[in-house]
């Protein structure tokens, strides 16, 4: 196990319910808030309405930014940016994923200090404050509602294949308060659902193999958010089951946490990033990105050390070894992750997502091009993007 620093400042109110103390939540820090919605049906159920509501009821004057996509571009940011300044903002609240969260992250430490907010994402200046922000998570998914990262879509090329996905990393960027209640998870159809579930997985393996030994508080805690994801997958049967989506909810906040992190190498989240290259080309989904590369990724993983394998696949997927060598028994593995992403509905290869062959080359630049730690090779990018780039 490596040493440690261990910080998770965020208050989590969480259950059934919850959502009615948004303004009991959001009056701590202000009196004038901007709600920045997403697009989506949580408007035509009511939900921003209610947000709207449960606020004034505690005399909070409120606005709203609304028009949040998927894939969060920089170009609503800085809209949202021009609102708090002429409007005098006082707290950021978020209703909605985790696209609509980064996208209050990204408002709330752009508007402090008068300069081009894609400076942070390039590196080109540290955060060194942040509005509050208050994070009313809606999808089980990106962990955005407790997490210290915000990942952001520069759109400012009229063409989109120039745009870049890049992420910031900043204790500053941790929402002052997730309201996390069930009851909001059931307007999730079961496509999104399900590429939530594969995202929150991610979270735990990308990792759970770094190599570091004697970690086994932090293994069984990473294993255990797997199994509760898997266990809990009856939900794409009933989308209106509130333990399973209680279940999900809260092993998707603990993933992002940082929790199963301690003691790690913490080099960087490898499958998330080429899929930032590939969403910021194709502006395809998140998690189901996710659930074709990262099967691709771990299986060049599994080639080079097997032993971790060995234990993932014996403690989440309970499967008899048998007469199988490490690699032949870690591979299985990956292929029943690979088989469970399957049956949830969600696609197993790039050229679902849009990719052609062709673009494989410009991917592997923007990953290597990205402003992110992980010390990646062109060769091996480009060998998991050939892996999962058709159905096999």
């Amino acid at each position: 196990m490596n040493n440690f620093e261990y910080y998770a400042p965020t208050k989590i109110v969480f259950g059934v319910g919850e959502f009615e103390n948004l303004g009991r939540e959001v009056n701590i820090y202000g009196k004038r808030a901007l709600l920045v919605e997403q697009n989506g049906p949580l408007d035509e159920m009511g939900v921003f309405d209610s947000a709207i509501r449960y606020m004034k009821d505690c005399s909070i004057e409120v606005f709203e930014l609304k028009g949040v996509e998927s894939n969060p571009k920089l170009s609503k940011i800085e809209e949202g940016i021009d609102f708090v300044r002429e409007k005098n903002i006082e707290v950021i609240v978020a209703v909605g994923g985790g696209s609509t969260i980064d996208t209050a992250k990204a408002i709330a430490f752009g508007s402090v200090i008068d300069v081009d907010v894609w400076d942070y994402f390039s590196l080109k200046r540290e955060i060194e404050s942040s509005l509050p922000v208050i994070a009313v998570s809606t999808i089980s998914a990106t962990g955005a509602e407790t997490s210290m990262h915000c990942v952001v879509t520069n759109d400012r090329d009229d063409d989109s294949s120039n745009w870049q996905k890049w992420a910031v990393h900043s204790p500053y960027v941790f929402p002052k308060t997730a309201v996390i209640d069930p009851i909001l998870l059931t307007s999730v159809p079961k496509r999104l659902t399900a590429a939530g579930m594969a995202d929150t997985i991610s979270h735990i393996i990308e990792g759970y193999f770094d190599g570091v030994p004697n970690n086994p508080i932090s293994d069984r805690v990473g294993e255990g958010i797997v199994k509760t994801v898997i266990e809990n997958d009856y939900v794409l049967d009933d989308l209106n089951d509130l333990n399973a989506r209680s279940n999900i909810a809260w092993a998707s906040t603990l993933a992002m946490s940082g929790l199963q992190d301690c003691g790690r190498s913490n080099v960087g989240f490898p499958a998330h990033w080429i899929q930032h290259a590939v969403g910021a080309m194709t502006d395809s989904s998140h998690g189901e990105g996710l659930a074709v590369i990262n099967p691709a990724w771990l299986i060049l993983q599994n080639e080079k050390d097997s032993s971790k394998f060995v234990q993932f696949t014996k403690r989440v997927f309970n499967l008899d070894k048998g007469n199988m060598s490490d690699k032949e028994y870690g591979l299985k593995g990956i292929e029943l992750l690979k088989e469970k992403f399957a049956s949830w509905g969600l696609p197993s290869s790039l050229s679902e997502l849009g990719v052609k062959e062709e673009m494989l080359m410009d991917i592997v630049d923007k990953v290597m091009n990205s402003k992110e730690t992980y010390v990646f090779d062109r060769d091996e990018i480009m060998k998991v993007l050939k892996l999962c780039l058709y159905n096999k």
